[in-house]
């Protein structure tokens, strides 16, 4: 298996950069300036709530806020709450506000804001299946609501601090609007300045921004922040090379991910830093279980033992990869151990083609749909259809744009398999999962009774080791069922001039707490 890695020297300078960074007066940090960001896809939408794209998250978490967050270590911390208690039944939950947090529409956050804003969320978010076991919501005063359950969910307040399609909080006005139909108003230490589609989103810092005063400063996608850029622009830049020679000609100054090659190319160039975060995201690719010919078991099956995913990392990654087959990374509370590991890379052509035989496939044609916006998920499409054709599988690649795919993707009918990163989900812990392949939303067109029994369970026991135990029967169910195939572990690689300060790459390249030399 070959990874790339930064120098230990470069990788050692950057950590004690951080420290030093961390621990420097407050007079050695900068305010004004410009940044800009380079980044390959454009955002579907600054809608936080509907949209889970990664090209959207980078740019709506310096917009809006939520009532939780989660820290550097991946806890749920308060952010636009000040606290919240639990029923002992876990069916309530009495949420207090921080007073005095301003819009960017200079109006105080209040309690209808809030409520306003949940009930949104289940009508439209991206992860709206999570409200679904929520019964109603009352506001005790301008600064407390209360929320009902209509059964326990163990992960509510979790899921209310998910980045994945955040349950971000806008004012009353907005909310009672639809889908990419509100004002672009958040309160975050950025506000949106101009949105040109296809080239760039352009934001400001907000002067009146109500910093979290409970934190001492940043913390994960929480904490205090502090913006000290006078704008941030988001640039769409979808050829890598455009990017990685803007960075060089300092045009841009930060690069939400570049390749192992230009990283390997750069690393001596004392302007420019490397950054590496392994894991970043799990390749998986998506099987549609509610479309011919893939909603038969036996072809799933077929195309799970036929897969060589250690050629797909290899080649999609440029090396930068690992293999695994959880589907929580290892060392996190809810990794199941080798749950399903017997059926991960079989690569095992024979029993793929007596899989085949025995499901009675008869050249069915099998559609793979892929974008073209990022290389990995490209790659992954056309190795795993060639290694699928080796078989006697019918398999056409369909290419399009990145909207255009997953528009097709979330259509029941017109295509079979699908690639995609998936890496905010096991993040935020096996909820993120979970909701993947259960409620009415799945990824995989098919309702399975016995994966949406122990998504109950796992939201509901209030026991830990029990939860654990369902998330294991959910990923042993994924496995067996072939919902999904987990191909291995993608890292990444971003950059920055070495003259922007304590940049720490996260989830999403943060633009408070950092400041120019």
């Amino acid at each position: 298996m070959k990874r790339f890695f930064p120098s230990a020297g470069l990788l050692a300078a950057t950590c004690m950069a951080a420290l030093v960074l961390a621990a420097a007066p407050a007079h050695a940090q900068k305010r004004g300036g410009d940044v800009v960001v380079a980044q390959q896809a454009q955002p579907p939408s600054l809608d936080a709530q509907i949209t889970f794209a990664q090209a959207a998250r980078n740019i709506n978490l310096h917009i809006y806020e939520a009532l939780f967050a989660r820290n550097d270590k991946g806890e749920t911390i308060p952010e636009l709450a000040e606290s919240h208690t639990a029923a002992p039944d876990s069916l309530s939950y009495e949420i207090k506000l921080r007073k005095g947090v301003l819009f960017h529409n200079m109006k105080e956050m209040k309690a209808p804001d809030v409520k306003a804003s949940l009930e949104r969320y289940a009508r439209y978010g991206g992860s709206a299946q999570n409200m679904s076991l929520v019964d109603h919501i009352d506001i005790v005063d301008d600064y407390t609501i209360k929320i009902f359950m209509k059964k326990p969910f163990q992960g509510f307040i979790e899921f209310l601090g998910s980045p994945r399609a955040p349950v971000a909080i806008y004012p009353a006005e907005e909310a009672a609007k639809g889908p990419n139909q509100i004002n672009v108003i958040g309160t975050g230490p950025f506000q949106l300045v101009e949105y040109k589609p296809d080239s760039y989103v352009k934001l400001k810092r907000f002067d009146s921004y109500s910093a979290n005063p409970n934190y001492k400063g940043r913390d994960g996608l929480g904490g205090r922040k502090t913006a000290y850029f006078d704008t941030v622009t988001f640039r769409f830049m979808p050829e890598a090379g455009a990017r990685e020679s803007a960075l060089q000609t300092n045009e841009v100054q930060v690069l939400e991910a570049i390749s192992p090659t230009a990283a390997k190319r750069l690393k001596n160039d004392s302007n420019i830093k490397i950054y590496e975060m392994m894991p970043w995201a799990f390749q998986t690719i998506i099987l549609n279980a509610g479309a011919p010919p893939t909603d038969n078991l036996k072809v799933r099956q077929a195309i799970q033992a036929a897969l060589d995913d250690e050629e797909i990392m290899a080649i999609s990654t440029d090396g930068l990869y690992r293999m695994t087959h959880g589907w929580q990374h290892p060392g996190t509370p809810y990794y199941a151990g080798d749950v399903g590991k017997s059926l991960y890379n079989q690569h095992n052509l024979d029993l793929a083609k007596k899989l085949l035989k025995e499901s009675g496939y008869k050249g069915e044609e099998i559609t793979f749909i892929a974008d073209n916006g990022f290389k990995n998920h490209n790659d992954t499409a056309v190795i795993a259809t060639q290694q699928l054709q080796a078989i006697g599988m019918n398999v056409k690649l369909r290419i399009a744009d990145w909207p255009t795919t997953l528009a097709a993707r979330d259509k029941p009918a017109g295509w079979n398999l699908f690639p995609i990163m998936v890496g905010i989900e096991p993040y935020e812990g096996p909820n993120g999962v979970a909701v993947l392949f259960s409620g009415e939303q799945n990824w995989q067109h098919h309702k399975d009774a016995g994966l949406e029994a122990a998504v109950a369970k796992l939201n509901s026991a209030p026991d830990l080791a029990d939860r654990k135990a369902a998330f294991a029967t959910i990923q042993q169910i994924v496995y067996e069922q072939v919902y999904a195939i987990k191909v291995g572990d993608i890292g990444v690689l971003e950059a920055a001039r070495s003259n922007l300060k304590n940049f720490v790459p996260h989830r999403v390249p943060r633009m408070w707490d950092v400041w120019y030399d």
